[in-house]
């Protein structure tokens, strides 16, 4: 673990594949005194027209991803990356550093002692370094590629190469320190992340 502020405690992961119900999950934290970054949240931030970070994505795949506003185009771009694993890599290989450093910002400027890092991809991404736990949310496949539809608008066929884009259930079980099962109802989720804030919560006592 990277972090060196003491006023912060614990810092710990939250990821899982896209559609698991990372968010919901997060969403119980904050409302447990948990200060929640969002990596997800973040790509977009640093993605902005005239960064550095846009720059480089237009550099690499071109200016037709980017729109006549000047923003990216986030489906367009998607539909090619998550067709071809060495495109989705370069991608990630641009963003990674801008999204760590603004999460990084984020958390200094936080007065919450037990913190989180939300993100499908913080195994790899550098940001695991920076958290001490890692909780992963699991879902089944076909209620995964359900949520991802309706969230995204996706086609069924842009939902599953998206899924299959990604690491498998099993990589993030074998890296993550909790699991979360989200194929039940809310109260079952709700009982699960207690369980898990108060074993991490006295971690820190």
């Amino acid at each position: 673990m990277l972090w060196q502020d003491k006023r912060i405690n614990m810092i710990f992961g939250i990821t899982g594949q896209t559609g698991s119900g990372k968010s919901t999950v997060s969403d119980i934290f904050r409302r447990l005194g948990v200060y929640v970054a969002d990596a997800d949240k973040a790509s977009r931030s640093v993605c902005t027209p005239g960064s550095g970070c846009l720059k480089e994505i237009e550099a690499e795949f071109g200016s037709a991803f980017i729109g006549e506003n000047g923003e990216l185009d986030r489906r367009a771009l998607g539909k090619v990356v998550f067709a071809d694993e060495k495109k989705l890599e370069k991608l990630s290989e641009i963003t990674h550093k801008y999204i760590y450093r603004a999460v990084k910002r984020e958390l200094e400027e936080t007065n919450k002692d037990i913190c989180a890092v939300d993100g499908a991809v913080l195994i790899g991404s550098g940001l695991e370094e920076l958290c001490e736990l890692m909780v992963a949310v699991t879902a089944d496949e076909e209620m995964r590629k359900r949520r991802i539809i309706e969230r995204d608008g996706l086609s069924e066929s842009e939902a599953e190469r998206r899924i299959a884009a990604q690491k498998s259930e099993e990589f993030y079980r074998e890296h993550s320190d909790f699991v979360i099962e989200n194929n039940g109802g809310a109260e079952e989720l709700e009982k699960q992340v207690k369980l898990i804030y108060e074993r991490i919560a006295g971690k820190v006592q």
